[in-house]
């Protein structure tokens, strides 16, 4: 992993031979010092690829698109491909990879078989905004347990959790306590996030988003819902440990992340 100074400082036969993979480009650019050079020095790179982690068609995206390197493949990282999505707003060759697994997940918890110890029936946590604030309404009004914990916070990125606001493990004591994760969407253009996934699924917690326009899209995630009912009717059909061990088949289903990104990293 390089530092903008010190790819700036690298030279141009050594980037020649070299793929850079970019997550930022906005502060890479701004980090640099001397942004003509470093975009000119970029350009020798061997290729170009925008690492992102965020719904496409979106404004960030095309922005990141747009912020002067030019890119010769997206490696977007999540649970659902968006190739319809990106090919709207960009002709750049587009590369889906499963945010799977990665080395130090493994291996993942199995299906937690005390669950009378998990005394947080539900966790719900994300960006402290009018959606998610509905949402925390509808959840009483359709009587869920009192016994539940609210984690709202300011806007976050999509990468961003409720980890920033307790701290890694901080989150991690609260939902290793807790049944169900929940969250809500955080913006106008439907999208999952793996990363809150991520969070919750190691930790025992079964990850649940709350998302109409999401669901009618039907991703083929699992525990996306259109309406709080519809999340507590399968809780009562379902239960926690079958929905817990869904989620766990999915996520190890996709494959290791490591694997993903080798395998489209040869493709560019």
């Amino acid at each position: 992993m390089y530092s903008s100074p010190e790819l700036h400082a690298m030279s141009r036969e050594d980037l020649s031979g070299t793929t850079l993979l970019v997550v930022s480009p906005g502060q890479c650019i701004e980090a640099s010092g001397d942004v003509p050079a470093f975009l000119s020095k970029v350009t020798s790179a061997k290729k170009r690829v925008l690492a992102s982690v965020g719904p496409a068609g979106s404004v960030w995206y095309t922005r990141r698109l747009r912020k002067g390197i030019t890119f010769d493949a997206v490696l977007d990282l999540g649970f659902a491909s968006q190739s319809d999505k990106h090919s709207t707003v960009s002709d750049v060759p587009y590369f889906f990879v499963f945010n799977g697994p990665t080395r130090d997940e493994e291996p993942l918890a199995k299906v937690p078989t005390r669950v009378q110890d998990r005394s947080i029936p539900w966790v719900l946590a994300g960006p402290k905004n009018d959606r998610n604030r509905h949402l925390l309404a509808e959840l009483f009004e359709h009587g869920v347990d009192t016994r539940g914990v609210c984690l709202l916070q300011g806007a976050m990125s999509s990468k961003a959790t409720a980890g920033t606001l307790l701290g890694s493990d901080g989150l991690l004591r609260v939902l290793s306590k807790a049944r169900f994760c929940l969250w809500g969407a955080d913006r106008d253009i439907a999208y999952y996030e793996s990363f809150r996934f991520i969070d919750a699924l190691p930790a025992g917690a079964v990850p649940c988003k709350i998302d109409p326009e999401l669901a009618a899209e039907e991703p083929g995630i699992p525990g996306v819902y259109h309406t709080v009912p519809d999340f507590q009717a399968e809780v009562r059909d379902k239960g926690y440990s079958a929905m817990y061990r869904r989620a766990m088949e999915f996520y190890t289903a996709g494959g290791r992340l490591a694997d993903g990104l080798s395998r489209a990293l040869r493709l560019v």
